[in-house]
């Protein structure tokens, strides 16, 4: 297949033709036309010397003539003022009386019976004609009438004939040259043009030969910013090539970075529930193997529990997986209906007020109105509580933990902070990630899967809020952003 720049060559060379032959044409009628007229001024010329004679005085034609006589004086046949080779002829009533020419020295020669024929049919009427007179070649002829007599000039066109031909091999040859230069010209400036495409084409082939599979993100190679400027096609397709490029690397991190944390969370899941599992397995076999029935009774209630922490443990997956399909857009999205946070907060602190007595619990809510957000009660109750929990699990006992809701323009703003320990700096870019835990206050002890934050974000984003963490000296706090909503809105 003919490649882009012989197909540009070859498109302009005969575009450079066919205007050639175009332009060729015109000028050669133009010139023509032109010395045609010349001609004919020329022949008009020469008719007023052949019917007036040299002096303006018609010399008496002969009285009678074969057509084919002498006129040894030269009144007519090479009369003064004749070029060489003027045909020039007297009729009367048809015939000819006396008609010939002169040569170039100056000898006469008559016409033949054929060439009388076809002056005798040139009308009288003074308007000059073309004719073929045989083996003098073509004419220009004009005849006049007078006084019963038709006098007959005509001039050669062997002359004007050379020199169209001279034009048109001149035409022709400047065409060749032209076009050979044009064409030499043009390839040298479409390789030019093209080079900065070819070195685009040259990135993307270098693409095709990187490693991906491996699951290498980096993507070094890029159209340089010098061949972007080379013209606006090049820089429209480097652009595009560009960006394209910078996708696909974002895309493959993305990949490698949700691989990695598939891996991780595979191995995290799995480390979790072995410890439940071996314990359920231990215990076990210990009633298997054991008679004393308090003693088995003990083990059940130990398996039991291991069996509650594993469901869970499974469910706390579970929920996580959903979420993950809802941020693919791959999942339903959570449940949009109207939900009453201050209700859900008030209660859940109740439930911790219950539960760790030991805490001191504070509640605060800033507005008369309940406040109301879109979302998934259960799972808003979920975010809620597991805060509750985390304040409760990770600080020691006689904590302050203060809890309060409030509007915040077309927020609402949940916040949970305690006066506990310091979470520590390392700990914080990961807090919310999943199976996350700090050093001492964090750890299996406190009887946690490590997913509790983690729900928190997912749920928090899924309904299209912001959770952070700021932890100082003395003072600790989570803070939820849900977009708020009127309680009587639809």
């Amino acid at each position: 297949m003919p490649s882009l720049r012989w197909r540009i060559v070859a498109a302009v060379a005969l575009l450079l033709v066919a205007t050639n032959v175009v332009v060729g044409a015109v000028t050669v009628v133009a010139f023509r036309g032109y010395l045609v007229d010349r001609l004919d001024a020329e022949l008009a010329t020469a008719a007023e010397r052949t019917v007036g004679g040299p002096d303006g005085e018609r010399p008496p034609p002969p009285s009678t003539g074969t057509g084919s006589g002498s006129d040894p004086d030269n009144a007519f046949i090479g009369a003064p003022g004749q070029s060489a080779g003027t045909v020039v002829a007297i009729l009367r009533d048809g015939a000819t009386v006396l008609g010939g020419y002169t040569d170039s020295s100056g000898r006469q020669h008559g016409l033949s019976s054929a060439q009388e024929a076809t002056l005798s049919r040139i009308a009288s009427d003074g308007d000059p004609v073309t004719v073929d007179l045989g083996k003098l070649g073509t004419y220009r002829a004009q005849a006049v009438g007078d006084d019963g007599d038709v006098f007959v000039t005509a001039l050669p066109l062997g002359d004007l004939d050379a020199a169209i031909g001279r034009l048109l091999l001149v035409i022709g040859v400047v065409t060749v040259v032209g076009l050979l230069v044009a064409a030499w010209a043009l390839t040298l400036l479409v390789r030019r043009s093209l080079r900065p495409l070819e070195r685009v084409a040259a990135v993307a082939s270098d693409v095709t030969e990187l490693d991906l599979e491996r699951g290498d993100t980096d993507i070094p190679v890029r159209v340089s910013a010098g061949d972007l400027a080379a013209n606006r096609e090049v820089e429209q397709v480097g652009t595009a090539l560009n960006r394209l490029l910078g996708h696909v690397a974002r895309a493959l991190t993305v990949r490698r970075e949700a691989v990695t944390g598939m891996r991780t969370f595979v191995a995290d899941a799995s480390h979790e529930l072995r410890t439940p599992i071996a314990t359920v397995r231990a215990y076990a076999e210990l009633s298997a193997s054991s008679d004393d029935p308090e003693a088995v009774r003990r083990n059940v209630d130990r398996i039991g529990r291991e069996a509650v922490r594993m469901g869970d443990l499974v469910e706390e997956l579970l929920l996580l997986a959903r979420l993950d399909a809802v941020a693919l857009a791959s999942g339903p999205a959570p449940a949009r209906e109207p939900v009453d946070l201050t209700s859900i907060v008030v209660e859940a602190t109740m439930d911790a007020r219950a539960t760790a007595p030991g805490h001191r619990w504070t509640l605060q809510v800033l507005d008369d109105h309940p406040l109301v957000v879109s979302g998934d009660a259960a799972q808003l109750r979920r975010v809620v509580t597991n805060l509750l929990a985390n304040a409760r699990t990770h600080t020691p006992e006689g904590t302050s933990v203060v809890v309060s809701l409030q509007r915040t323009g077309d927020v609402v703003r949940l916040v949970v902070a305690n006066d506990g320990p310091v979470i520590p700096a390392e700990v914080l870019p990961t807090l919310f990630d999943r199976f996350t835990r700090g050093e001492a206050s964090r750890s299996r002890e406190h009887g946690t899967s490590g997913l509790g934050l983690a729900i928190v974000r997912a749920v928090v984003t899924a309904h299209d809020g912001l959770v952070r963490v700021a932890s100082e000296p003395g003072r600790t706090a989570f803070t939820v952003d849900l977009p708020g909503r009127t309680p009587d809105a639809g």
